[in-house]
């Protein structure tokens, strides 16, 4: 059985705009986000010249009907620092290799004071209170070793209980574990989003997430070398 313990999170720090050039180099993958859409999604740039940034232009963004002039999110994260650099779109080139350039507006940093590493994901999951069978239908987007962050319409009256959340990875596993609420925020559309505590996990499971965590940077890799072998010759 594996025990956890809180993490402590920072404050939001304005940073110069000229930073940009400076964090943000060509062939990092980064997460990118629409104005028009919650989810962050992963890229990688392209070139970074001065305050203007180019990523690929994703099927996604066209999903969500990206134009010129729409806000646009870049995240970058470092072993100290989570930074949000927002701007807007400049231009869109469908011509291959297809890219979207966005010159950065304003840059915040979120000092990263977690002892594990996070991702950005989407996964369904199940939430069970304690002496209930009832469950509640999450959306996990945010996950580490230790805890979620998900989605749920349901108000959760735990009143100290103990939480069972299962979730259900991209490879048909379904992992669970045992926990507490640890942030509660209302947001929009009656959605609420909460900060899950894991308090226990079986030896097996956080095998499992772990090895989902190695996954997600086998797939950080195949992007990089995507690039380098088939992208980065066609900018020159």
């Amino acid at each position: 059985m594996v025990k956890f313990t809180l993490l402590v999170t920072g404050g939001l720090i304005p940073l110069r705009k000229d930073i940009v050039s400076t964090v943000l180099k060509e062939g990092m993958v980064i997460g990118t986000k629409l104005s028009s859409c919650n989810v962050w999604v992963q890229n990688i740039i392209y070139k970074v010249k001065k305050r203007s940034v180019t990523v690929a232009l994703l099927t996604d963004y066209l999903q969500n009907i990206i134009m010129c002039g729409e806000p646009f999110s870049i995240k970058y994260t470092t072993e100290d620092s989570e930074y949000i650099f927002e701007g807007e779109v400049t231009k869109i080139d469908p011509d291959f290799p297809c890219s979207v350039t966005i010159d950065i507006v304003n840059v915040t940093e979120l000092k990263n004071q977690r002892i594990f590493p996070r991702a950005d994901v989407f996964l369904a999951s199940n939430i069970k209170l304690e002496d209930s069978n009832k469950e509640y239908f999450s959306i996990i987007h945010d996950i580490s070793l230790v805890g979620v962050a998900f989605y749920c319409k349901d108000i959760l009256e735990t009143d100290g209980k103990q939480i069972e959340i299962f979730i259900y990875l991209p490879n048909e596993q379904t992992i669970s574990a045992k926990g507490k609420i640890a942030r509660t925020t209302f947001k929009n559309n009656d959605i609420i989003d909460y900060g899950f505590q894991f308090t226990e996990m079986h030896e097996e499971n956080n095998n499992s997430l772990s090895n989902f965590f190695g996954n997600l940077e086998e797939e950080k890799t195949k992007l990089r070398n995507h690039y380098t072998t088939s992208i980065k010759k066609h900018l020159m």
